[in-house]
C-alpha cells in the first residue's frame, strides 16, 4: 500500500497528542478508529497490526512527527471525513483566482467536535460553527452537525448464494447518519460533503447513464486516467497527477467502489452507498464555469505535492435558500470487502451492476 501505517501507530499518536478517540468494531474483528479532533474516521484495519486501507498521512509514522502536523495547522489527516459544501461558497475568496484565494476554514475542520457513545454500537460526533460565504452568497452562516457512526450488515447476505459469493471473503460495513441544520432561513446554502481518502494504484468505478456527463474542476482528465463506458465510468487513482471531475446527478445511481490491492494476494473493495437525488439543487460550482450545478459526486485525484492520494466524494441535501429547509439528514454507507482479487471482481457485478 502506499502509506503504510498501521492502528497502534495512530492510537500511539492520539494518545502522545492527548487527543480522544474511540474505537468501533465492525464484523470480522476489524476495527475503526474514530478521533474527535477533525472529526476523523480511521481505518478500516483488520488486526491491531495491519495497515489503514483508507489513506493516511506520513505523519502518524510517530507522536512526534504527528504533533508537528498539528502544530503547523495542517488538516489533511486522512481517513474519511465530513465537510460542508459548497467549497466555492466556504473556501474560495475569489474563484477568479482559486488557489491563490484558498483559504479553509478552522471552524469546519478541525472544529470543535463533541463525542460521546449514543448507543452500544455506535459513536456521536456533533458540532456548532459559523462559516462565511463568498461568490455564490454572502454572510455568515450558523450551521449544526451531527453525525451518528455505526456498524451496518452486509446487503449481499440475503442472497441465496451468499455463502459461495464470500467464501474467503472479509467484510465489514458501517453508516453515518449525519444531520445538518441552520440557525435561520436565508439565501445561504450548505450541503454535507463527504470524502474519503484513497491509497492510489486502484481503480474507482461509478455506475452511470451512457450520456453521463462531466465536469472538470481543474486540468482535464485524460483518456488515460478516465473511461466512460456504456453503463459506467472508470477513473483510475494514481495519487501523481492532479484532477477532479464532478459528476451530474441525474447521471449516477448513489453508488461508486473501489477496487485496488493489498500486499501479498489480496485485494479489497470500497463501496460508497448514498442518496443520490437529482430532484434537489446541488449547488457546487468549478470555479471557471459560474451556474454550472447538479454534481452529487466528486472524484479527486492528487499530484503528489499533498502526499499522492485520491478522494470519492459525495453530496447530501442541500438546505437554506430556495430549498425552503433549514434542516436534513442523509446516510452514508460504506462497505469493504477483502479477499482475492478474483473474488472481489465477483462481487462486483452484484454490488455495482457492471463487470471489473
Amino acid at each position: 500500500m502506499n502509506n503504510h501505517i498501521t492502528f497502534r501507530q495512530v492510537t500511539d499518536c492520539l494518545e502522545g497528542s492527548k487527543l480522544a478517540y474511540r474505537v468501533l468494531t465492525l464484523q470480522n474483528d476489524v476495527a475503526l478508529i474514530i478521533s474527535q479532533h477533525g472529526g476523523r474516521i480511521f481505518g478500516p484495519f483488520m488486526s491491531p497490526e495491519s495497515e489503514s486501507i483508507f489513506w493516511m498521512n506520513q505523519a502518524f509514522a510517530a507522536p512526534d512527527s504527528f504533533q508537528a502536523f498539528l502544530d503547523s495547522g495542517d488538516w489533511n489527516q486522512g481517513g474519511d471525513r465530513i465537510w460542508i459544501a459548497p467549497e466555492i461558497q466556504y473556501t474560495i475568496w475569489d474563484r477568479t483566482d482559486f488557489w491563490g484565494s484558498y483559504n479553509f476554514p478552522a471552524q469546519m475542520d478541525p472544529g470543535q467536535y463533541v463525542m460521546h457513545q449514543s448507543k452500544p454500537d455506535g459513536w456521536h460526533l456533533s458540532m456548532d460553527l459559523t462559516l462565511s460565504a463568498h461568490n455564490l452568497a454572502s454572510g455568515e452562516k450558523e450551521l449544526h452537525l451531527e453525525r451518528l457512526i455505526k456498524r451496518v450488515e452486509d446487503p449481499l447476505r440475503d442472497l441465496s448464494d451468499y455463502q459461495t459469493l464470500m467464501d474467503g471473503v472479509i467484510f465489514a460495513g458501517y453508516e453515518q447518519i449525519v444531520s445538518l441544520s441552520e440557525s435561520k432561513l436565508d439565501d445561504i446554502m450548505s450541503e454535507v460533503w463527504s470524502l474519503v481518502q484513497l491509497n492510489p494504484g486502484g481503480e474507482l468505478l461509478i455506475p452511470a447513464s451512457p450520456h453521463a456527463e462531466f465536469t472538470d474542476y481543474f486540468e482535464p482528465v485524460d483518456e488515460s486516467l478516465q473511461a466512460i463506458h456504456r453503463n459506467h465510468v472508470r477513473l483510475k487513482i494514481t495519487g501523481d497527477r492532479q484532477y477532479k471531475v464532478g459528476y451530474k446527478a441525474a447521471h449516477v445511481y448513489g453508488r461508486l467502489a473501489y477496487f485496488n490491492q493489498l500486499d501479498g494476494d489480496q485485494a479489497y473493495l470500497l463501496v460508497r452507498n448514498f442518496f443520490n437525488n437529482p430532484s434537489v439543487p446541488y449547488i457546487e460550482e468549478p470555479p471557471h464555469i459560474p451556474g454550472c450545478r447538479g454534481h452529487s459526486l466528486h472524484v479527486y485525484n492528487d499530484d503528489g505535492n499533498a502526499g499522492g492520494f485520491g478522494e470519492m466524494e459525495c453530496n447530501g441535501q442541500t438546505i437554506g435558500g430556495v430549498t425552503g429547509r433549514s434542516v436534513t439528514t442523509d446516510q452514508m454507507v460504506l462497505w469493504l470487502y477483502v479477499g482475492a482479487p478474483e473474488k472481489m471482481k465477483e462481487l462486483v457485478p452484484h454490488l455495482m451492476g457492471v463487470e471489473l
